[in-house]
């Protein structure tokens, strides 16, 4: 019975782990998105203006 407890609690701790990476890198690539978009219009009006 012990047992089954803890591996339970080992399962729900890895899933909240994962969700933790999934989050980051989703924020990563969110703020990734965003500087790209920034730099390729930046890039743009440079490029007009010249």
């Amino acid at each position: 019975m012990a047992v089954v407890f803890e591996s339970g609690l080992a399962r729900r701790g890895g899933r909240r782990a994962t969700a933790s990476l999934l989050s980051q890198l989703g924020h990563a690539a969110g703020l990734c998105t965003i500087t790209a978009s920034f730099t390729f219009l930046f890039a743009l009006v440079i490029g007009l203006i010249r």
